[in-house]
């Protein structure tokens, strides 16, 4: 969770010269910029898909190896990875701003404070925090318009979907997780719960302690989920045939018990989707949520 409530992570202070936004991080930290930033690096993949939504795409100077979407963003030097970064090439690139997010190391981020980069840290974990963060980040880099459209249409998509969620007649048991050992599952205080949650569904990995737990068959047969969501396994260049991997789970022991399994509900989503706090979130928002539609449709 952030350290800051919705609101009063914003400030916008004025200076002889004009507007100066300054603008409060999710790690606590106060940035103020002297003017808008022209030569941006982006430390994750939700980063750069938030700042090509915003417009900003012709002042990203560096990104991850890992950011591929849109098209474009291959296009733009590879200053980093995700977990590790090169200072040298973050320093090289002559960046004004640099938009960092949970899971860059804590030190190296320190280090570029301390050389005069400002860095602007997100750490979004539900949906509020992400509409909220496109807020900040807009006015940080000077595209308030484009960042109150840009959550304008993203909130009225998730305005539908909570009012389905609402009107569904029971919230099916979810589950995030792949069929190979060990089992990992999403718990409580991830994105992925949170989107669960706000489809309508009830995610069983919260029932196991921490954030992305590891938990047996015995335990996820006895959590009996309605439907289980995967993802594309590493190392896997495409999805998987659902429709033979339910027929293989339905003649394995443990697994043929699983109602989720039982009644061919195991559902692939897009890990990019799933996974990157950016606005494709809300993609896989919507397609949990036809999910459930669908389920609880089924059982009337």
């Amino acid at each position: 969770m952030t350290p800051i409530g919705l609101m009063g992570a914003l400030v916008l202070t004025l200076s002889v010269a004009g507007a100066r936004a300054e603008v409060v991080d999710d790690l606590g930290m106060t940035v103020a910029l002297p003017s808008p930033p022209q030569r941006i690096v982006s430390l994750s993949p939700g980063n750069t898909e938030l700042l090509f939504a915003l417009n900003a795409a012709d002042r990203l100077v560096g990104v991850t190896g890992f950011c591929d979407y849109p098209e474009a963003a291959l296009q733009i030097d590879r200053v980093a990875g995700f977990s590790t970064v090169s200072l040298e090439s973050i320093v090289a690139a002559k960046p004004d701003l640099v938009v960092a997010a949970r899971g860059n190391p804590r030190d190296a981020l320190e280090t570029l404070r301390r050389m005069g980069i400002p860095v602007f840290a997100l750490d979004i974990q539900d949906i509020d925090q992400l509409l909220e963060a496109i807020q900040r980040l807009g006015l940080l880099i000077d595209a308030p318009e484009e960042a109150a459209a840009l959550r304008a249409a993203l909130e009225q998509r998730v305005k539908a979907v909570r009012a389905r969620s609402d009107a569904l007649a029971w919230r099916p048991r979810l589950m995030w997780g792949h069929w190979s050992e060990p089992i990992y599952t999403a718990g409580a205080n991830t994105i992925i719960d949170a989107v669960f949650t706000e489809a309508g569904g009830i995610n069983v990995g919260r029932q196991a302690p921490g954030a992305w737990p590891q938990v047996s068959l015995e335990t996820l047969v006895d959590w009996a989920p309605d439907v289980i969501v995967t993802t594309v396994h590493p190392g896997t260049a495409n999805p998987p045939d659902m429709t033979l991997v339910v027929a293989r789970l339905q003649q394995t022991d443990g697994w043929k018990t699983v109602p989720a399994v039982r009644h061919g509900r195991v559902v692939h989503i897009d890990a990019d989707l799933l996974n990157r706090p950016g606005p494709r979130l809300i993609d896989s928002l919507e397609e949990i949520s036809a999910v459930l539609q669908r389920v609880t449709a089924d059982v009337k």
